[in-house]
C-alpha cells in the first residue's frame, strides 16, 4: 500500500505537515491535516502550569495543554490523542508556537504509520516490544479492512482467510511468559 508522496497534497506547507506526510498512512495523514488547518485558528497562552489554548474568537474557556519537551510528554484536556491516536489542534498549535518542526515520534503511533517495522523488531524481548507488535498488528488489520472494503470479492476473500487464520491462532498458547494481559496493553494504546 506504499503510496507515492507526490499524490499527497500539502494544505499548509508547514514542516510538521511535510514530516507527517512521509510517515502516516493516507487516512491518518488526512485526519492530522484537518487538525493542522484548524490549529491556525487557535491562540495559545503560556501559564504557570502549561498552556491555555482557545479559538481566536473566544475570550473565555479553552483547553489546558501540558508539554514537557525534554521528556517528550504532551497532554491535552480534550484527550483526542488518547482516543484516536491523532494529535489535536491544541497540541499542534502549542508545538508550532514552540518552534517544533516535527511531531514527536511517540505521537505517531505505529498503527497509523505507512512503513512497517523491520522483522528484527518483531522478536519478543520486552513489554514495550510486545505493545509495539500489537500496534503493528492493529495497523495491518486496519489496512486489511481498508483494502477488503474496495470490492465484494475482496471482502469475501478476506473474511474467509481471516476466519482460517483466527482458527489457527486459537490453537496456540494464550499467554507469553512475562507478558501483561492484553486488555491492559490495549488500554495503553
Amino acid at each position: 500500500m506504499q503510496q507515492n508522496l507526490q499524490n499527497i497534497g500539502l494544505k499548509i506547507g508547514a514542516p510538521m505537515e511535510s514530516h507527517a506526510a512521509t510517515i502516516l498512512t493516507p487516512f491518518a495523514f488526512s485526519k492530522l491535516q484537518e487538525q493542522l488547518v484548524l490549529a491556525a485558528h487557535y491562540s495559545s497562552f503560556q501559564m504557570d502550569d502549561g498552556f491555555l489554548v482557545r479559538h481566536h474568537t473566544k475570550a473565555d474557556g479553552g483547553r489546558k495543554f501540558y508539554w514537557v519537551p525534554r521528556e517528550g510528554i504532551i497532554s491535552c484536556s480534550c484527550h483526542q490523542f488518547e482516543f484516536s491516536g491523532i494529535l489535536c489542534r491544541h497540541a499542534i498549535r502549542v508545538l508550532s508556537t514552540g518552534n517544533c518542526f516535527q511531531i514527536p515520534d511517540s505521537y505517531l503511533p505505529i498503527r497509523w504509520r505507512r512503513i512497517s517495522m523491520p522483522s528484527a523488531k518483531l522478536l519478543p524481548s520486552t513489554t514495550n516490544d510486545h505493545v509495539e507488535r500489537i500496534q503493528l498488528l492493529q495497523s495491518m488489520v486496519t489496512n486489511l479492512v481498508i483494502e477488503s472494503a474496495k470490492s465484494q470479492e475482496r471482502l469475501d476473500f478476506a473474511n474467509e482467510q481471516v476466519s482460517l487464520l483466527l482458527s489457527r491462532v486459537r490453537e496456540h498458547p494464550t499467554s507469553l511468559p512475562g507478558s501483561r494481559d492484553v486488555s491492559t496493553i490495549h488500554g495503553n494504546l
